[in-house]
């Protein structure tokens, strides 16, 4: 068997070169369906369907994108967004996941700390703004901390059900093996729930996107989010789409950079990984 060929229960299948990996009807179907957007977008603002008819078409918006993207305050904005973005859900992730393993693995850790998470998750990124602003005065932080906020709980209930999806015979075989408390969680639980770990962490990232969006518009002086309500107060209505796509792409590839880490720190489990990330998608 070469590197052209791979091998199934026996049975040897030849792999598609690079070409057919490119031009595959899943990837045309992808274009297809990013083509089809500006499409109707067009055809909305052409039209003037409803009040489309105030919004600019894709042409304006791709005449003010790069004659923004030629402006340095454009970098600016994306640095100080993408810094806020980042650090907010990597402080998120550094909180939430030990705090989910423990809560799925130890059951009075769960029953002391998973009410409290319950009754602050239904409350939006965007009411903690206040309190941001209140008890953060520094800009940055506030901001970071929506972010946070916003990445939180997908991430920790993400954990959590990954921890409660282990098969229990792992823990059994574990047990009868004299693995201490220590080694079941460091070689079962950890490694067991890092599929749903990798889902909440690209879930997270975009909400956090999301959130950063609300708190530049409140509390920022750089950054996208900053930038679209500036747009709007001004009636440039056309570099607002161009944030919104800007920040569209930026929370994709941050995602998809997150699901490309795990299917290399955990390939045992990329089949799982996949399928997770295809029924968010399907949701």
């Amino acid at each position: 068997m070469d590197s052209r060929t791979y091998c199934v229960s026996g049975i040897t299948f030849e792999r598609p070169s690079a070409f057919a990996r490119t031009f595959s009807i899943k990837n045309l179907l992808k274009v297809i369906s990013i083509g089809s957007l500006f499409v109707i977008w067009t055809l909305l603002v052409h039209f003037k369907v409803y009040r489309f008819g105030f919004l600019p078409g894709p042409a304006e918006v791709l005449v003010w994108g790069i004659e923004w993207v030629q402006n340095k305050v454009f970098w600016i904005d994306l640095v100080f967004t993408f810094a806020r973005v980042w650090v907010g859900v990597v402080a998120a992730c550094l909180i939430a996941i030990p705090m989910g393993l423990m809560i799925g693995w130890n059951k009075i850790f769960a029953d002391f700390t998973f009410p409290m998470v319950e009754i602050l998750r239904p409350i939006p990124g965007i009411a903690y703004i206040p309190v941001a602003i209140m008890f953060l005065p520094w800009e940055e932080a506030s901001t970071a901390f929506i972010c946070f906020i916003g990445a939180f709980f997908p991430i920790i209930i993400n954990t959590i059900i990954g921890v409660k999806s282990i098969d229990q015979s792992y823990f059994r075989a574990a047990q009868c093996l004299g693995s201490t408390p220590r080694q079941i969680f460091w070689h079962v639980v950890v490694p067991g729930s890092l599929p749903y770990i990798s889902s909440g962490a690209a879930l997270g990232m975009g909400i956090g996107w999301m959130a950063s969006v609300a708190g530049e518009m409140i509390s920022g002086q750089y950054g996208l989010g900053y930038r679209i309500w500036e747009s709007y107060t001004l009636i440039r209505y056309p570099l607002i789409v161009v944030g919104m796509i800007v920040i569209g792409v930026l929370g994709l590839a941050s995602s998809s950079f997150i699901r490309y880490v795990t299917k290399r720190v955990v390939p045992w489990r990329k089949d799982m990984t996949e399928s997770l990330d295809e029924s968010i998608t399907k949701k």
